[in-house]
């Protein structure tokens, strides 16, 4: 009854026919970054209002109600937005997230103060798509592009006035525009824009704007505001601080606004003969005097780049955060054709600025160094290192299947353990939530390491509600310059906070990984050239461990044909373009590929008339080698040297074990491989780790080659999953000859996070005893004068002089 009664008393409070506010950020909230800047105390009003657009930083001004400067509002409210004269105020909603239709109608209102009567002017646009049927060809209105293309989706989305109001007289004001309804007239209606636009030569204040619609009642509206920057604490820091910030874009033609028909500069006024026409072509050069910013020209490559979603990001965040353009570097990684395997070659390179600049390579016009452009980015005491990674498109080749999860992770974990404290935003363009997988796959990255997902796929996706989705992507999955705003929107709406501003999730620092396969893209890459002594006859090479791209030429101009440990090359038809290649290009190889188990041989192989370029293979994290010829092993006589025709991988000298006799190492690691030439009539290899066997592989199977030659060659095999402690190998001849060349050793833990450390005092003759036991030895280290005489993962004990030991292991 109480519960009963509590319903109908809340129920009464709210006035009949109420509807939600459909405006984001409608109090004009804020938080101000001016005590990060200069120390002022204040922090009551700021220069830009979160999820509300403005042509320039202080155009707008947010301030917190009580201590505005022109009046007192005359309802209780949080926020007021002082607006300058001659400027606007606008925000986007799209249809989708109103969950409005066509046809049906929506209010608007907005409270203030004005000296001049009509001094504010509030405007409600329809926003649509272009969709003129038909085809057009940039080559007849003077472009280099060839081809036809569809008329619709050219440009930014078309605003149309659909009601209009000034505010009369002066002082207070309540303003409420006609009733607003969306034209249901079969066009491309996608969203409403609302403007407040002061057309006097005096501040207004206004506040307690209000968009609603009847027709919500019993929807969902998305009026929340999204929190995604509260992932972004490093990076939302740097920001209002005013520090230099770079930021790596990855992705493919997508991410750096390539497109068909390009991304031209459109002429947008609809009163216009030339209405939707190029003005400037995208593949000339970024003219900053064309937009009115001549000193912006050297800061974008080429037109796509200014008219991508992150370059239209860069220019919010100068809006917002105030920022020049010189302290904002956007670092295009992105690359036509491009995917995330293949980035791998080029992170290096990208991260450290090792290129200089140039349209096609990084976003940035030629004739000036990196220090001439960013002069305190070059400066900070860190460097320039990357602050800030943003993953795009991913839908090219699919290298992997569902495990190309690990070449993601990879990237990131490559990323966080050269620049720690970097972090990562996921906004991966996904047409209609079906343009690739690889968005899902980042969703699973985002949960695991607190990255923030933003998800243009489903803005999209209910979007086509209003507009056929070839109108965003008219052509080869291309978005146009109007999905590459809504792109940006999403994009944006991860650098705006609010007060309260709520504590931040630091992104997680190399957590477990998500698949064992990470392990093999987490490493450092090294490249082959077609002359090193690795690549056999110009037709082969053994991967340093698990990935691996290939540059090759041939194919007759179709697909390289391409053998990974025998496999036929159909089995890749799915997986890789296998474009031929006549040189390394860090951003676009012929093959991409990883998932192979750690440990084992893995051959690449070009059939055909190919021949192969160059190779960049990666070699796990904290490998080892343990040539024979170490002192580390124990042997039945000395190794002698050994000729290899692969270059050599897996070592330049071999010990032969007669039947029955054993080679002995002690490692410290988790996991190891033990690596053989094969020899005509040799016995079977035996491995023992820690006295159990774990490993007995023959040691005399030839190899069958591509090319169909029958080949006795190197060969290695791979112990797994131990334990992270010290361990002792032993491989054993059996039934005849074995000719080994060595061992790798591995430390494939994810972190040290869950390590185990004990540390002690140790007396001479004293047995230490762990409680619980390791699960493997335990490293021990010792000081003070005392000598470990011997471990196990029970207990140590100790020799010498009186002195502290610690013992690492798990």
């Amino acid at each position: 009854m109480k519960r009963l009664l509590l319903l109908l008393f809340t129920t009464a409070l709210i006035p009949a026919g109420a509807t939600e506010n459909l405006l984001l950020n409608p109090d004009f909230g804020f938080h101000s970054f001016d005590a990060s800047r200069s120390a002022k105390k204040q922090g009551y009003t700021t220069g830009s209002v979160p999820f509300w657009d403005q042509d320039a930083y202080g155009d707008a001004e947010a301030w917190r109600a009580p201590l505005n400067p022109l009046a007192r509002p005359t309802v209780p409210v949080d926020g007021v937005v002082i607006l300058h004269p001659g400027k606007s105020l606008r925000q986007v909603r799209l249809l989708g997230e109103l969950r409005l239709d066509p046809g049906e109608e929506a209010r608007l209102s907005v409270r203030g103060y004005q000296a001049t009567s009509g001094a504010l002017h509030a405007t409600v646009r329809g926003l649509r798509l272009d969709n003129q049927p038909g085809t057009w060809s940039p080559s007849e209105l003077g472009q280099t592009a060839q081809g036809s293309y569809p008329r619709a989706a050219r440009g930014e989305p078309i605003p149309l006035e659909l009601a209009a109001a000034t505010a009369p007289g002066t002082g207070d004001f309540e303003l409420s525009l006609p009733p607003i309804k969306i034209p249901s007239d079969g066009a491309a209606w996608v969203g409403l824009e609302v403007v407040f636009t002061n057309r006097s030569d005096h501040a207004v204040a206004l506040y307690a704007p209000r968009l609603t619609s009847a027709a919500t009642a019993g929807r969902t509206p998305e009026t929340a505001l999204p929190q995604a920057y509260r992932h972004l604490p490093r990076t939302l820091s740097r920001l209002r601080r005013g520090e230099p910030l770079h930021v790596v874009i990855m992705g493919s033609s997508i991410d750096r606004g390539s497109a068909n028909p390009p991304l031209y500069r459109y002429d947008e006024d609809p009163a216009s003969p030339t209405f939707k026409q190029p003005l400037s072509a995208a593949d000339f050069l970024f003219n900053g005097s064309e937009v009115g910013h001549p000193e912006w020209t050297p800061y974008f490559g080429q037109w796509r780049h200014y008219f991508s979603s992150t370059g239209r990001l860069r220019r919010a965040l100068m809006r917002r955060f105030d920022y020049p353009i010189h302290k904002l570097l956007f670092n295009y990684m992105a690359r036509d054709g491009s995917a995330i395997g293949e980035s791998h070659s080029a992170l290096e390179e990208w991260a450290e600025l090792r290129r200089p600049p140039d349209p096609e390579w990084n976003g940035h016009q030629r004739g000036k160094t990196w220090a001439e452009l960013y002069p305190e980015l070059m400066a900070r005491p860190e460097g320039p290192r990357p602050d800030l990674v943003i993953f795009g498109s991913g839908a090219n080749d699919k290298i992997d299947g569902p495990e190309e999860i690990a070449a993601f992770e990879g990237a990131i974990r490559w990323f966080q353990r050269r620049y720690p404290g970097v972090e990562f935003l996921f906004c991966m363009w996904q047409h209609t939530e079906s343009s690739t997988p690889n968005a899902g796959m980042l969703e699973e990255l985002a949960l695991r390491y607190g990255i923030p997902y933003l998800d243009i796929g489903r803005t999209l996706s209910l979007a086509t509600r209003h507009a056929p989705g070839p109108l965003f992507t008219p052509k080869d999955g291309h978005p146009q310059a109007a999905a590459h705003a809504l792109w940006a929107r999403s994009l944006e709406a991860a650098f705006q906070p609010v007060d309260p501003v709520g504590p931040g999730f630091p992104q997680q620092h190399l957590p477990e990984r998500a698949t064992p396969t990470t392990l093999g893209w987490e490493g450092e890459m090294t490249t082959y050239e077609k002359d090193s002594p690795r690549l056999r006859n110009g037709t082969a090479f053994l991967l340093d461990d698990t990935v691996a791209n290939l540059w090759a030429t041939g194919g007759n101009g179709k697909k390289v044909e391409v053998h990974i440990d025998g496999q036929p090359p159909k089995a890749f038809d799915n997986r890789s373009r296998r474009l031929p290649s006549s040189g390394r290009d860090p951003r676009n190889s012929t093959l991409s590929i990883g998932h192979l188990a750690l440990g084992e041989r893995h051959l690449l192989e070009v059939g055909g008339n190919a021949r192969i370029v160059a190779v960049d293979a990666k070699t796990v994290l904290n490998r080892r080698h343990h040539g024979v010829e170490s002192r580390e092993w124990k042997l039945p006589r000395p190794a002698t040297p050994f000729a290899s025709e692969w270059g050599a991988p897996y070592g330049s000298h071999q010990a032969t074990l007669r039947p029955g006799e054993t080679a002995v190492l002690e490692w410290v690691g988790t996991d190891c491989s033990v690596a053989w030439a094969s020899r005509e009539g040799a016995g079977k290899l035996v491995a023992r780790v820690d006295g159990k066997e774990r490993l007995r592989r023959p040691a005399g199977e030839p190899v069958r080659l591509a090319s169909g030659e029958l080949l006795h060659m190197e060969s290695r095999a791979g112990i797994l999953h131990l334990p992270y402690g010290a361990h002792r190998l032993e491989v054993q001849a059996e039934g005849g000859e074995v000719h080994l060349l060595g061992a790798f050793t591995y430390d494939t833990r994810p972190n040290l996070a869950n390590r185990r450390i004990l540390h002690g005092h140790a007396q001479p003759g004293e047995t230490v005893v762990f409680t619980p036991p390791f699960r493997a030895t335990p490293v021990i280290w010792s000081t003070g004068g005392v000598k470990l005489r011997e471990a196990t993962p029970a207990q140590a004990t100790f020799s010498g002089e009186p002195g502290n030991f610690q013992a690492e292991g798990e």
